[in-house]
């Protein structure tokens, strides 16, 4: 049976419609299968590429994991990602801001190489608009980092209203937020969906204000990683939506 589409779709970007964590592992991967070698030279001569992504993912998931440190980090994301690769090192007994500061550099041109949709998001977000649906792209985050990526898959062309935290000065999850995308769609809350990737930001906040929620597990998270939190819909692509 054919889903009835609403009036509105609000959309996520990174793993909603961009493959970001995936991109990202590959590029960590790649960076420390490089640098293994280098930190073998000074000394370190125990220390595993496997060794590198794990320490570097660790000090990433504690310095993400605290509400303030978030909202810095992705306003500024230049100093998030030498922050977390520095952090990661020193607990592997290597303070070298220099080879942090390189490997910064080195893993913000992979990213940028390497940076490509989900499996069928694009094609999704065509049908959405032939089928005349309102389309909203609400992402929080830096400016030109946002705006790059919005660029690379051609979405400023689909969406017809793109919200970036960094360019507004709010971001999600807060109300003023979703209320000013109804608004610029001209839609109420009951006839349009939002789908996302952050069960906080992307479904229990707009499902607060009368949008559809739907979480998208692209990372195979399940829901018994949220305690007692229930979206109206739990898909693994924005795929499953048309």
């Amino acid at each position: 049976m054919k889903i009835k589409f609403p009036n509105a779709v609000f959309f996520d970007l990174d793993d909603t419609i961009l493959a970001t964590k995936l991109c990202s592992s590959e590029c960590w991967e790649l960076l420390s299968e490089e640098y293994a070698p280098f930190f073998h030279q000074s000394g370190h001569s125990d220390i595993t590429p496997a060794n590198i992504v794990e320490s570097i993912n660790n000090f990433r998931l504690w310095f993400w994991s605290d509400k303030n440190r978030n909202k810095a980090g992705r306003l500024n994301p230049e100093n998030a990602l030498l922050e977390t690769i520095n952090g990661g090192l020193e607990l592997l007994g290597i303070k070298d801001l220099e080879a942090s500061k390189i490997m910064a550099d080195k893993w913000n041109n992979l990213r940028w190489s390497k940076l490509k949709p989900l499996p069928k998001a694009i094609e999704t977000i065509k049908e959405l608009k032939s089928a005349g649906v309102r389309l909203a792209l609400i992402t929080n985050g830096n400016v030109e980092i946002q705006s790059r990526k919005i660029s690379k898959l051609g979405l400023e062309n689909l969406m017809d209203h793109i919200h970036i935290e960094g360019e507004f000065g709010i971001g999600k999850p807060e109300p003023a937020v979703y209320l000013n995308a109804l608004k610029q769609l001209d839609v109420i809350a009951s006839q349009t969906w939002m789908a996302g990737d952050n069960i906080e930001f992307d479904v229990i906040a707009p499902m607060k204000l009368g949008i559809y929620g739907i979480w998208v597990d692209s990372n195979d998270l399940g829901l018994e990683s949220h305690d007692g939190t229930k979206p109206d819909l739990v898909v693994k692509s924005i795929s499953e939506l048309i």
